[in-house]
C-alpha cells in the first residue's frame, strides 16, 4: 500500500518512552481517531470558544465604529492599499507587553499579521553582540573535537556563489566595509554561523541572552513555550532544527540593484521571530557613491540589451532612466526609509496576495538574476526557489499590474519581528547586521504549516526547499495528546 513497492512497511509508535508503557490506558496507546474523539468531548465539556472568535471580540487598535484609531501610537503605517484595514501593523515596546497582555498580540496574530516589538534587548544583561566578541567567545570554547573555524564560507551577494574567507577578514569587512577594484561595495553574508545545532554549545551566554530577550515566551520559548507546539515532541524523538540561527551580513543604505545584501523572497514553513542584535554602518565616500551610480547605469544598460536586444528602443520607452524608479511605495518615501533606517528593510506579503505575487514573478522572471549574476532561465516555484528579490522598480510594477503591495518597514536595532507562517518575505540590509532568528509553531498557524508542508512535497525531489524537514503533524498530535492528558486529569472527579 501507499507506493512501498516490494518493501515492508513498518509502523512504529512515536510515543514509546518508558513512562507511557506503565499504564495501558495512557493516550499513547490509543489511535489518533480516538484521541480526536476525546479532544472533541473535552472541548464540549469545557464549553470552549473558537479561538478566532475569541480573538475577534476586541482590539484597542480600532475605535467604536470599527475604524483604525489613528491616534494609537502602537500602530505603524506600512502600506497604502485602497479599501483595506490592514495597512497598519501592531508595533509595541517590550515594556508594553505586561500592560497590553497576550490577547492583543493574539488578535493580530490570528489574522496572520506580522507584529513588531521594539527594544527587545532592554531586558538583556548587556552582553555584547559585537562580531569580534562573538568570535572570541567561540574560540575560547574550542577544543580538540571542534575545528577553529578560522576559515568560513561566505556568500557573495553579487553572484550568489560561496567564497572562502578568513573569519577575521570577514568581520573586518563587516565593520569597515569591503570594495572591489572599481570601488563598488562587496556584500558578503554568513548564514547560520555558528551552526544552529552548535549555537548553544559554542555561544552559551549569547544563546541564553537571546532566549531571555524573546517577547511573548508563551509562543517563542524553545523549551518551555506552552503555546509553542514545537516543544511537545517526545524527549527521544528526532527534532527539526528550529534554531536559534544567526544571520550575519554586510549592508549599505543605497539600493544597488545588483549585489545588494538581501535575503531573497522566501516563505518559512513555520512562524519566526527575528531580532536585530547588532549593526555597523559602512560609510561611503564621494568616490564610492560615484562608482555606485556609474555601475548602476552600466548594469541598467546591460539589462535592457539582454532583455530587449535593442538599447535605443528601450531608452525611448524608459525615458533614459538609468537609475530605476524613485516611486513612492506604500505611502512611505523609501528614500527616507533608507536614510533613517538603522538596520534592514523588510517586505512581507499577505497570504491572500501569494497567487498574484507568483503570477507576477512567473511573468517577469527573465528580468531577475541569480547564480553567477545571470538572468534566470526557469522557475520551479517562484517563492520556494528563493531566487527573487523585488527591487523598488519591481514593487512599483507589481502594484501597478496586480494591485499587490507588501507591508514595508525598517527593523531597527533591538526590534523583534514576528512573521506568521505562509507570509512570503524578503529583507535588505541598510547596514551591516547581525540578526538571530528562532522558528516556532503557534496554534493559530498549525493549519498553514501543514499546508506548506504538503506544498513542499509536490516540488521536484532535488529542490532546495525539501532540505527543510518539519514534522508538524507529529508535533500537533503530540501537543493534542499532552493537552488532553492534562485536561482529563483536571476534569477527573476527585476520589476521597
Amino acid at each position: 500500500m501507499g507506493g512501498c513497492g516490494l518493501g515492508i512497511l513498518e509502523l512504529k509508535c512515536m510515543f514509546s518512552d518508558s513512562s507511557t508503557k506503565k499504564k495501558k490506558h495512557m493516550l499513547s496507546e490509543i489511535p489518533v481517531s480516538e484521541l480526536v474523539r476525546k479532544a472533541e468531548e473535552i472541548a464540549k465539556t469545557c464549553n470552549s470558544m473558537d479561538v478566532a472568535a475569541a480573538h475577534s471580540q476586541f482590539c484597542p487598535c480600532f475605535n467604536s465604529v470599527g475604524e483604525v484609531d489613528l491616534s494609537n501610537n502602537k500602530l505603524r503605517k506600512v502600506a497604502s492599499r485602497e479599501g483595506s484595514d490592514d495597512n497598519y501593523l501592531y508595533c509595541l515596546r517590550t515594556q508594553d507587553i505586561q500592560h497590553e497582555g497576550l490577547k492583543h498580540f493574539q488578535w493580530h496574530w490570528s489574522r496572520a499579521e506580522p507584529v513588531i516589538v521594539s527594544d527587545a534587548l532592554e531586558s538583556a544583561s548587556g552582553l555584547s553582540w559585537e562580531p569580534f566578541v562573538m568570535w572570541r567567545a567561540v574560540r575560547q570554547l574550542n577544543h580538540l573535537k571542534h575545528d577553529k573555524l578560522l576559515e568560513i564560507k561566505a556568500i557573495d551577494c553579487l553572484d550568489w556563489c560561496e567564497t572562502n574567507i578568513n573569519i577575521h577578514e570577514f568581520f573586518t569587512g563587516y565593520t569597515e566595509g569591503r570594495f572591489d577594484r572599481h570601488l563598488y561595495p562587496v556584500m558578503l553574508k554568513l548564514k547560520d554561523w555558528p551552526p544552529s545545532t552548535l549555537f548553544e554549545e559554542r555561544l552559551p551566554r549569547h544563546c541564553a541572552e537571546f532566549i531571555c530577550c524573546l517577547p511573548f515566551k508563551e509562543y517563542t520559548h524553545p523549551r518551555q513555550g506552552v503555546l509553542n507546539i514545537a516543544v511537545q515532541l517526545p524527549v527521544k524523538s528526532l527534532k527539526p532544527d528550529m534554531g536559534p540561527k544567526t544571520y550575519i551580513a554586510y549592508g549599505v543604505a543605497q539600493e544597488l540593484g545588483r549585489g545588494d545584501s538581501v535575503t531573497k523572497l522566501h516563505c518559512d514553513l513555520s512562524d519566526v521571530v527575528n531580532i536585530l542584535t547588532h549593526t555597523a554602518e559602512e560609510r561611503l565616500t564621494k568616490r564610492h557613491l560615484e562608482s555606485i551610480e556609474k555601475m548602476k547605469k552600466k548594469h541598467f544598460e546591460q539589462d535592457q540589451r539582454e532583455l530587449f536586444g535593442n538599447f535605443q528602443v528601450v531608452q525611448e520607452k524608459s525615458g533614459n532612466n538609468s537609475g530605476g524608479s524613485d516611486a513612492t511605495i506604500s505611502g512611505n518615501n523609501l528614500d527616507w526609509l533608507e536614510a533613517s533606517g538603522d538596520g534592514a528593510i523588510w517586505d512581507i506579503f499577505r497570504r491572500q496576495d501569494v497567487p498574484k505575487l507568483q503570477e507576477y514573478l512567473k511573468k517577469h522572471f527573465k528580468e531577475f538574476r541569480h547564480l553567477h549574476c545571470c538572468p534566470l532561465q526557469q522557475v520551479v516555484h517562484p517563492i520556494h526557489d528563493q531566487t527573487f528579490y523585488l527591487t523598488l522598480e519591481h514593487k512599483r510594477k507589481l502594484k501597478e499590474e496586480y494591485g499587490v503591495e507588501p507591508w514595508i518597514f525598517v527593523q531597527n536595532l533591538g526590534d523583534a519581528v514576528f512573521i506568521p507562517a505562509g507570509c512570503p518575505h524578503q529583507v535588505r540590509n541598510l547596514k551591516s547586521c547581525i540578526k538571530v532568528a528562532l522558528n516556532f509553531i503557534s496554534p493559530e498557524n498549525v493549519g498553514e504549516c501543514i499546508r506548506l508542508t504538503e506544498e513542499i512535497r509536490t516540488l521536484p525531489q532535488n529542490h532546495r526547499a525539501k532540505e527543510d524537514k518539519l514534522e508538524v503533524k507529529k508535533m500537533t498530535i503530540c501537543a493534542m495528546r499532552h493537552v488532553v492528558e492534562c485536561l482529563e486529569q483536571k476534569l477527573r472527579p476527585e476520589t476521597t
